[in-house]
């Protein structure tokens, strides 16, 4: 014969199960934005329930036929069992708690907080027909968000704290539903005014609140919020909020930094909800009922209060919900597990807290955000076929190595900045990591939504420009071209005892640019190889002194152009050949000043002027055709003309040689006899006058 009574107040549905579980007492808790949980005693004559079957099953518990809780199962036990019944314990929880049990480290980009909520929610197979967003303001996307390390669940608690945002449920026997908002319109009140009634022995007939207390505590009534976007660096970005207040109530301020804004119109709102939060409970009630409507989230109606003022909607913040039904066993002492309190062994009752109606409540549970201290490393990124990818600041991209999304470009996280150990205006020092590079990050503030990246590592497929420890006393600065490139420019510092070296190398081209004055001091040896043409503009002077010989190789032609005179002193001699001829034009006086002699030198012939005399090595013959002569035309620095001889003019001819060639005009001559006798002359050119 079954020891279990059909008489029962409570009742546990769960459809799963096919067998009955009769609910000997319960005890739960719940509260605006937090998921809540019953303990649940259940008695069964069925020993061998398969418990693994009915874990994250759904069940209703009733606590009348109107009211109840739904929830999942997310644990059962069975604590004790005999031949005729078994006792089991059940943890009866929203589906929104199991987010706690999975944690997460990734990347949101350019998602509002409900939308990065509807996506969680979604991953845990909680659809839009689950929950709903009720009087909800419209908010900006987030261009970067991150999960570090937190559950599911604590990410989204977390976010709904940051913006403001709270949650409650309600309940049929079918689902339960979560619904989202952030202003009072988002809870519902309760249909019936509940009595208040003063525990005096009187049995009420009807559900009734039998401990009411009113309690006011001083609170902050003023914040302020400030916070520094580098975007607007000139911009000082705060907020300041307050409550209206008797110039004589005392100023207590919650100042907050960093604010988490970049614009004045979100520090206000985010300053004005912080206030909202701690104002939230300056006025608090707390009591006990039997009334088994009530959820959180809810506004209730109190009524027959002695004080007046208190008869009016409340909205209840958090309940504690205890049930007991002894009557589903005959021998319950013996088979209890519950710890029970002797003035409570049977029926439903509750203890709750609740705000005014009035004002907008915030939830009072803070969710920090995590923190990020020390250092991680993560891998520069870009689009495709890029090597270097930043933006107007030099900020990049980058992928961290706890990231498991499959981003692997230029969206896999915010911009990074990119610190530099000088940067002022248009000045300072930029070295732009580049796609692939292991950077070091570092987080302002800890946060994980503001990474820095603070410096790069070489790691085994971007190692070290050196060959170490072989080269362990050199300093590198070492670039490489791109895109594709093998070239580099660097810059490299030798500290090896009598090695040391500076070595500069340009994969191209290299620009000097001083603007005053450049001194080069060489103790040794300068050498400089050009293998294309060198060129040097001097606007002023150009000295040179040189201690020793001065030896200059010249393989081709050598040009020079002098606007004003050239004045050569060569202390000794001064020796000048040409290999084939040497040309000296003066366009006025040309002076050859031997000092003691001037010879000339010809064709075997020689003339020689000195003290003594004017000597020929043969008789002076008239007559002779001079050699053309080439005038000077040196190219100036850029140009590529080429220089063409200019032929001298003949010298005009004599009056006597004149007669000669018209008398033999007149005879009739063949011949002319001045042409003849300059034929016959040594040395004399072949041609002839006509």
């Amino acid at each position: 014969m079954s020891t279990l009574t059909r008489h029962a107040r409570f009742s546990l549905t769960v459809p799963a199960c096919q067998h009955a579980l009769h609910v000997l007492a319960f005890k739960g808790h719940e509260a605006i934005s937090e998921p809540y949980a019953f303990n649940v005693e259940l008695v069964s004559d069925r020993t061998s329930l398969d418990l693994k079957a009915l874990l994250h099953q759904s069940a209703y518990l009733a606590f009348n036929q109107r009211h109840g809780i739904h929830g999942q199962i997310q644990r059962i036990a069975q604590t004790r069992a005999d031949t005729r019944l078994a006792h089991y314990q059940l943890t009866l929880v929203p589906s929104l708690a199991y987010l706690a049990l999975r944690t997460q480290h990734r990347i949101f980009q350019h998602q509002s907080v409900q939308q990065i909520i509807e996506q969680v929610l979604k991953e845990h197979g909680i659809f839009s027909d689950a929950y709903t967003f009720v009087a909800f303001s419209t908010y900006a996307p987030r261009e970067y968000c991150v999960q570090y390390g937190e559950s599911d669940l604590a990410f989204i608690q977390r976010l709904c704290f940051e913006e403001g945002f709270h949650y409650h449920f309600k309940h049929s026997p079918e689902h339960h539903h979560v619904v989202f908002g952030d202003k009072q319109q988002a809870f519902s009140p309760i249909e019936q005014p509940t009595p208040y009634v003063t525990d005096q022995g009187l049995v009420a007939t009807e559900p009734s609140v039998n401990r009411f207390s009113l309690q006011r505590q001083a609170c902050t009534n003023q914040t302020f919020t400030r916070d520094y976007d580098f975007d607007t660096a000139s911009r000082t970005l705060e907020a300041d909020s307050r409550t209206a207040q008797p110039d004589t109530e005392r100023v207590l301020e919650h100042y907050s930094y960093p604010g988490r804004f970049n614009t004045a119109q979100q520090g206000e709102r985010y300053n004005q909800r912080t206030l909202e939060r701690h104002q939230a409970e300056a006025s608090v009630v707390t009591g006990s009922s039997d009334q088994p409507a009530w959820l959180s989230g809810h506004f209730f109606t109190l009524s027959q209060h002695p004080a007046a003022a208190c008869n009016v909607q409340w909205l209840l913040t958090h309940l504690q919900h205890e049930g007991k039904q002894p009557q589903v066993l005959e021998q319950y002492a013996a088979h209890s597990t519950l710890e029970h309190e002797l003035d409570f062994t049977e029926g439903y009752r509750n203890v709750f807290r609740a705000t005014p109606e009035e004002g907008t409540y915030r939830a009072q549970k803070i969710y920090g955000k995590p923190r990020i201290f020390g250092s991680q490393t993560a891998r520069v990124t870009g689009p495709a076929g890029e090597e270097i990818h930043c933006d107007q600041y030099g900020r990049v991209r980058v992928k961290f190595h706890w990231d498991r999304s499959e981003a692997n470009d230029d969206s896999s996280s915010c911009w990074v900045r990119v610190a530099s150990n000088w940067a002022g205006a248009q000045y300072g020092a930029v070295t732009i990591p580049r796609v692939g590079m292991e950077v070091l990050i570092e987080y302002e503030n800890g946060d994980p939504d503001c990474p820095i990246i603070c410096g790069c590592l070489a790691n085994s497929t971007h190692p070290v420009a050196l060959t170490l420890p072989a080269d362990k006393t050199q300093s590198v600065f070492r670039s490489r071209s791109t895109p594709g490139g093998a070239g580099y420019n660097e810059l490299r510092i030798e500290d090896r005892k009598g090695q040391e070296l500076i070595y500069l190398h340009a994969e191209r081209d290299m620009h000097h640019i001083i603007k005053h004055d450049s001194r080069v001091h060489i103790e040794g040896q300068r050498e400089a190889h050009i293998s294309g043409t060198s060129r040097c503009v001097f606007q002023s002077e150009e000295q040179h002194t040189v201690g020793a010989d001065r030896k200059v190789q010249l393989k081709a032609d050598d040009h020079l152009h002098v606007a004003a005179s050239i004045q050569t002193c060569a202390g000794q001699d001064l020796l000048v050949q040409a290999g084939q001829q040497v040309h000296i034009k003066a366009g006025g006086h040309m002076v050859l000043d031997g000092g003691q002699s001037l010879t000339l030198t010809a064709g075997g012939q020689h003339l020689v002027i000195n003290a003594a005399g004017i000597f020929s090595s043969t008789a002076l013959e008239l007559g002779g055709v001079p050699q053309a002569v080439l005038a000077a035309a040196p190219l100036l620095p850029g140009q590529v003309a080429s220089m063409q001889p200019a032929l001298a003019q003949l010298p005009a001819m004599s009056p006597a040689l004149s007669l000669i060639i018209d008398d033999s005009r007149q005879l009739g001559a063949c011949q002319c006899p001045i042409c003849e006798a300059c034929k016959q002359a040594p040395g004399s050119p072949q041609g002839s006058l006509s």
